[in-house]
């Protein structure tokens, strides 16, 4: 593995260097956060590694308990829901995963350039009348997210005042889309656009680009 790589983490499903791939989801059964991995983890068992094909990890990633029904994978068929009930922004996966493969020895030295992508900020209303009462849950899920990453870049403060740690996310324009509305393509795309398109966004994707090039931004 090389002594340095980039990490990047999504909502769905979080990336970590070109060889080792993981998406979170919920276990039904405990509540927790399992990392399904494309990869043996020293702390994973290997059930799941051994059993469970691409596109049932994706399922799992993305069951939202409002849209979809769990899905039960691996050998001993256990129920996976939405991994964005337990780590709606993964940025910490991310990081335990990459020191559980790197070794005990500090982090922060290895990282060229970590990447954290929201998807927005999502919608608060229930989806339909039917789910009333998770309206809380919503509330809860995407507040957490932008907690998490402010979180993280506090604590690690470092890799921010060094530029090697970028986190996007499209701040406006997305509010009233919720998960359900697929169809609303076009509205996406057109916050997103202007979103890059501001001077501050802008900047901040050229220094990353930069950064993971490994040339030095100029300011």
């Amino acid at each position: 593995m090389h002594a340095k790589c980039e990490l990047a983490s999504y909502s769905l499903g979080v990336l970590v260097t070109n060889r080792c791939r993981f998406v979170c989801a919920t276990s039904k059964q405990t509540s927790e956060t399992v990392c399904l991995t494309s990869y043996r983890s020293p702390r994973g068992g290997s059930d799941l590694l051994n059993s469970v094909k691409i596109w049932e990890a994706c399922r799992a990633t993305s069951a939202a308990s409002s849209l979809f029904d769990p899905i039960a994978i691996g050998r001993y068929k256990e129920e996976f829901v939405d991994g964005a009930t337990g780590a709606n922004n993964p940025v910490w996966e991310v990081w335990n995963q990459a020191q559980l493969m790197w070794g005990p020895q500090p982090l922060e030295g290895r990282i060229k350039c970590l990447v954290s992508i929201g998807t927005g900020v999502p919608s608060l209303k229930p989806f339909r009348d039917d789910i009333f009462h998770i309206g809380n849950t919503l509330v809860a899920i995407a507040t957490e997210t932008e907690q998490t990453a402010e979180r993280f870049r506090r604590d690690k403060s470092h890799l921010d005042d060094s530029g090697r740690y970028y986190r996007f996310n499209v701040n406006r324009g997305l509010e009233e889309i919720g998960l359900e509305e697929s169809k609303k393509r076009k509205e996406i795309a057109a916050a997103t656009r202007h979103y890059v398109g501001s001077q501050d966004v802008f900047k901040r994707m050229q220094a990353c680009a930069d950064s993971m090039a490994g040339r030095e931004c100029q300011s």
